[in-house]
C-alpha cells in the first residue's frame, strides 16, 4: 500500500478549510475523484439505517437477548449495549470527518497509529474489513433467505426445505443485489430510502400492534425485574451474553465511510448519517424488545418452536398465520436491504484496497465504469465469492455459521484499532480534527470505546 494514496506528497497534513470542497479534499488526501457524489445525508442516513435493520436484527439475534435471559435480557440487555456502543460509533465518526475516503478503517489506522506501528495496524485492520464485511454480506443475505423459506412453511406446514432450497433463495437474493449496486449512485440510494422507510412504519406498526391484539400479557415491572437464566452458565455470565444483540444488530454503520466519495459534504454529512442512525435505532430497537417481551409469556415454547424463528412464531402466534406471514416477509426484504447495504460497503472495501494496490488484479479490480460511476468489477468479484461460500451451507450448516463467528470478531478488531491508534499517539503531528470532532470530550470517549470493546470481544469468540 502506498503510504495515503497515489498522489500523497511526504510531509502533507490534511486539514479542512473547506468541508464543502470535497474532492480538492480527497486530492490533499492522495486520491482523483472517481465517483458521482449522489449520497446526501436522507440516501447515507437511509443506506446506514438499512444496513443496522433493527426489524429483521432483533429476530436474528433473539436466541441472545430472550434465549439467555429472558425478559430483562430483551430489556437491560439491549439498552446497556446499545448505549455504550454508541461511543464507538462517536470515536468512528470523529475519524471518519477527518478523512472521509473509501478506504475508511484502514485509512484511519494507518493515519492515526505511530510511525513505528502504523504498517502493522493498517495491514491488520485491512484483512479484518476485507474478511468480515463480505461475509457478513453472505451471512446477513443467508439469513434473510433462511427467513423467506420458514415464511412459506408456516403458509405449508407439510413443506421440509432442505438446505438447497435455501442456497438457491440465497444465491438469487445475492444476484439481485448485484444488480442492485451496479446502478448509478442515486439509484442506490432511492432503494434505501424506500427500504428504510418500508421497514420503520411496519417496525413501529407491529411495535404498537402486538401488545394491543395479544391474549396475555406481561406486566411492566416483570419485563425490567424478571430474568431467568436460561443456560448452565453464572447469571451475570449469561446477562453478558445478551450484549451481543444490540453489538451484533448496531453494526456496519462503517459503511458511511466507505461511500464518503460518493456523498456530497462528506466530512460533516458522513459522521452525522453514522451517529444519528445508530442512535435512531438503538431507540427503535428498545421499544420493539419491549413490546415482545410484554407478549412473550411462555419464552420456553418461543424458544423450542420448529421454524427456528421465536419471534415470527410469536408474530403467527398473535396475529394469525396471515399476519404472521406478512410481517415474515417484511423481515426477509429488509434483511434483504440489509445485505445490499453490506454489498455496498463490501464492493468499496475491494475498490479502495485495489486501488492502492493490495490486491491481486488491482488494476482491474479499481476500475470505475464510465456508464454508472460505480466499481463494477469490483462487486462482481464480491457476488462471485458469496456464492462460493454460500454452497458450504449446503455441506455444513456448523462450518457455515463458524466463518461468520470469525468475521464478527474480525469486524471488531477493524473497528478498533484505529481508535487504539489514536488513543495512544494523542500527539500525532499529521492528524488534524475534520469539522464534525469531539472536542475536549475526545478522549474519554475515545478510552471507553476501547475499554467496551475489550470487553465485548471475548464474549463475541463465544
Amino acid at each position: 500500500m502506498e503510504k495515503h494514496g497515489p498522489g500523497y506528497q511526504p510531509g502533507t497534513t490534511v486539514e479542512v478549510t473547506d468541508a464543502t470542497d470535497d474532492d480538492a479534499y480527497l486530492e490533499q488526501m492522495g486520491y482523483k475523484q472517481e465517483f458521482r457524489r449522489d449520497f446526501t445525508f436522507l440516501g447515507l442516513f437511509s443506506l446506514v439505517s438499512s444496513e443496522l435493520a433493527v426489524l429483521p436484527g432483533v429476530a436474528g439475534t433473539i436466541w441472545y437477548t430472550m434465549g439467555y435471559m429472558g425478559l430483562i435480557g430483551m430489556t437491560w440487555g439491549w439498552l446497556v449495549a446499545a448505549v455504550m456502543g454508541q461511543f464507538l460509533v462517536y470515536s468512528l465518526a470523529e475519524l471518519s470527518s477527518a478523512y472521509p475516503t473509501s478506504g475508511g478503517l484502514y485509512y484511519w489506522a494507518y493515519m492515526t497509529a505511530s510511525p513505528r506501528w502504523r504498517m502493522l495496524s493498517c495491514y491488520v485492520v485491512a484483512w479484518s474489513m476485507i474478511i468480515s464485511t463480505p461475509l457478513a454480506c453472505v451471512s446477513i443475505t443467508y439469513s434473510a433467505a433462511q427467513l423467506l423459506v420458514a415464511t412459506v412453511q408456516v403458509g405449508l406446514p407439510d413443506y421440509e426445505p432442505a438446505s438447497w432450497h435455501i442456497y438457491l433463495v440465497y444465491l438469487a437474493m445475492m444476484f439481485a443485489s448485484y444488480l442492485v449496486i451496479c446502478l448509478p449512485t442515486r439509484y442506490v440510494s432511492w432503494f434505501n430510502i424506500w427500504a428504510y422507510f418500508i421497514g420503520t412504519i411496519v417496525l413501529i406498526i407491529v411495535t404498537i400492534l402486538l401488545p394491543i391484539k395479544a391474549d396475555h400479557l406481561n406486566s411492566a415491572k416483570d419485563i425490567f425485574t424478571k430474568g431467568e437464566n436460561q443456560i448452565a452458565w453464572p447469571a451475570g455470565w449469561s446477562f453478558c451474553m445478551t450484549f451481543l444483540s444490540a453489538t451484533w444488530t448496531l453494526s456496519g454503520y462503517d459503511v458511511a465511510a466507505h461511500v464518503a466519495e460518493e456523498t456530497h459534504n462528506a466530512a460533516i454529512t458522513v459522521p452525522r448519517a453514522m451517529v444519528w442512525s445508530t442512535w435512531s435505532s438503538a431507540f427503535l430497537g428498545f421499544v420493539y424488545l419491549i413490546s415482545l417481551a410484554l407478549c412473550a409469556t411462555d419464552i420456553d415454547s418461543l424458544m423450542a418452536n420448529p421454524l427456528g424463528q421465536p419471534v415470527g412464531t410469536l408474530m403467527a402466534d398473535v396475529l394469525g398465520t396471515k399476519g404472521g406471514i406478512a410481517l415474515m416477509t417484511i423481515n426477509a426484504f429488509t434483511q434483504f436491504a440489509c445485505g445490499v447495504a453490506f454489498f455496498v460497503a463490501a464492493s468499496r472495501i475491494f475498490f479502495a484496497y485495489s486501488r492502492d494496490k493490495a490486491l491481486p488484479f488491482s488494476d482491474w479490480l479499481s476500475r470505475v465504469s464510465p456508464r454508472t460511476q460505480t466499481p463494477n468489477n469490483a462487486s462482481l468479484v464480491v457476488f462471485i465469492l458469496s456464492a462460493a461460500f454460500g454452497v458450504i451451507s449446503v455441506g455444513s450448516d456448523t462450518a457455515f455459521e463458524a466463518f461468520f463467528s470469525g468475521s464478527t470478531l474480525a469486524g471488531q478488531i477493524g473497528y478498533i484499532l484505529p481508535v487504539l491508534g489514536r488513543c495512544l499517539y494523542e500527539n500525532n503531528p499529521e492528524y488534524r480534527n475534520g469539522p464534525y470532532n469531539l472536542g475536549r470530550y475526545s478522549r474519554a470517549i475515545r478510552w471507553t470505546a476501547v475499554a467496551w470493546n475489550a470487553f465485548i470481544m471475548p464474549l463475541v469468540s463465544l
